[in-house]
């Protein structure tokens, strides 16, 4: 076992295998991408809004319930789009740009590794980060998380490439170049952040490696204007069509997120520490030998350097703001496996160095096993999914059949419907209170349509008269038990579809019979 261990490691440092280090590493880490259903709200909500914009034809303007919804920029909804387009409306296509993401910067962090550092580390720190249960949840996961932690990566390290190829006397432009590109997508990704962080950590490593004359490697005027060519244009675009979208995007959704202690997932300060120990172990226990005064000497010395600053950014940026969630932090997980690989190698050098492989074998075998096992897990305790939902009525829906949502805004519910019109949100919209919810969204994307949203968001009495009015036609009607006590024409209807967690969809046909019960009794 000693022996096949030691092959093992050796076959994946070999510099011929690469090409399979490569490809096996984008097959595991979207082998499982196809065992969940989408998980609310996140990856329903992004892939709802995704699926807005394709059945709508809205290439520049992202769309919740054919509402203008300005959460957040475009990128993802369109390279989700482009997957569907091309794969077609699955579970695992929409998680391509997530996988896409991971798989891009995890290769970017071992080909950098492996030229400044060697292929030992550069390995290991590949097989850490991929197996880090965070990452591999996050590579299979559709939403922005892992998109814009890509993004910032890819940003981190052709920066860091430039500055240390034009000291080396190399050719380096283009890698400025392509920093500034990834640094606008990352915008486009998910706002501000997508520069700021990092630009960040391009920056205080380059102070405190003492090497701030090479700022202007970053700011070079044509990777300037590579940057603006790809980050402006859609913004421009939105405040032209819409006079309110600065203040909306960059003040309430950017900065007020950032400083506000009403927006949804209030966290304490200290929320990210056990999240990136418990999260990344078991290689996180190479981390205890940081109390080695050898470590820092070594990391210091070392690209050790911009890792430490990496995260250390990432996780103070991320701890400052009140609303915390899990995903926030996986821009700080490229380095931390890179620090994780370094202090491993370094704890077993020396009469230690034979146990390499075979701790590297357990600890693998250990986080891999995790990734697996959660994913199953996470299969199985899910309730809320809309999938058997979406399926049935997909069978039987007509193109002319309308959605109603009443009290609830299922954001999964489109896209395994197949829906392909705005639904009808049934609300006492005129008490609406202030809060982080779908409840919100929606009313503040009618802000940007007001026309539609009166046609779309309605109250209780204006259903019912639009069911009197109505043509004959059917209306898919999606609510729970306290729709049945609120609206009592529903007892004689039995629901078409009951949900695990409750919520019922009810078949609506109004034709003469239903309106003569309906209409004569309100």
């Amino acid at each position: 076992m000693k022996n096949l261990l030691h092959r093992l490691w050796a076959t994946a440092l070999h510099p011929q295998n690469t090409r399979w280090l490569v490809l096996g590493t984008g097959f595991w880490l979207g082998c499982l991408s196809w065992v969940r259903h989408l998980h609310l709200p996140d990856e329903g909500r992004y892939v709802g809004v995704a699926w807005d914009m394709a059945r709508a034809d809205s290439f520049l303007v992202p769309l919740m319930n054919g509402l203008p919804y300005f959460h957040k920029p475009p990128l993802f909804y369109w390279l989700t789009d482009l997957s569907v387009l091309v794969f077609g409306a699955h579970e695992w296509s929409v998680r391509i740009p997530s996988w896409l993401a991971a798989w891009s910067s995890a290769i970017a962090l071992y080909f950098f590794m492996r030229k400044h550092r060697g292929h030992k580390p550069a390995t290991l720190s590949l097989i850490i980060l991929c197996t880090l249960p965070l990452f591999y949840g996050g590579a299979q996961y559709a939403n922005l998380d892992m998109l814009v932690a890509g993004l910032i990566t890819l940003t981190i390290l052709a920066g860091a490439e430039a500055v240390l190829r034009s000291e080396q006397g190399q050719t380096y432009r283009w890698f400025s170049v392509a920093a500034a590109v990834f640094a606008g997508f990352a915008i486009l990704a998910k706002g501000l952040i997508g520069l700021a962080l990092p630009s960040g950590v391009l920056f205080f490593w380059l102070l405190f490696s003492k090497r701030w004359r090479k700022l202007g490697v970053l700011l070079w005027p044509p990777a300037i204007l590579a940057f603006i060519a790809v980050a402006l244009p859609w913004f421009w675009a939105m405040q032209a069509k819409f006079p309110e979208f600065f203040n909306y995007f960059f003040i309430h959704q950017q900065y007020e997120r950032f400083v506000s202690q009403s927006f949804n997932n209030p966290q304490p300060l200290w929320f990210y520490l056990p999240v990136l120990f418990g999260m990344t172990l078991p290689w996180s226990l190479g981390l205890l030998v940081a109390f080695n005064r050898r470590f820092w000497q070594h990391t210091v010395q070392s690209l050790g350097l911009l890792m430490l600053v990496w995260v250390l950014l990432i996780f103070i940026f991320f701890s400052i703001p009140a609303s915390k969630l899990i995903g926030y932090i996986l821009p700080a997980l490229p380095p931390l496996a890179v620090l994780s690989a370094e202090a491993l190698l370094l704890a077993l050098q020396g009469r230690w160095a034979s146990h390499i492989p075979r701790t590297i074998a357990t600890y693998f075998v250990i986080s891999s096993m995790t990734c697996v096992v959660g994913m199953g897990v996470f299969r199985f305790i899910q309730t809320d999914t809309a999938y058997k939902m979406g399926a049935q009525i997909a069978a039987h829906k007509q193109p002319t059949d309308v959605f109603v949502y009443v009290r609830s805004y299922p954001f999964d519910l489109a896209f395994y419907a197949g829906a392909t019109q705005p639904a009808w949100v049934v609300e006492h919209w005129e008490t609406l209170i202030k809060r982080d919810n779908w409840r919100n969204e929606l009313a503040d994307a009618a802000q940007f349509n007001p026309q539609l949203g009166r046609e779309t968001l309605i109250d209780f009495k204006e259903f019912v008269v639009r069911l009197c009015a109505s043509e004959q036609k059917v209306f898919w009607l999606r609510g729970d038990e306290w729709v049945v006590a609120h609206l009592p024409f529903l007892h004689q209807i039995s629901p078409f579809f009951v949900q695990p967690d409750g919520g019922r969809v009810w078949k609506l046909e109004t034709d003469a019979a239903f309106k003569a019960k309906l209409c004569l009794t309100n």
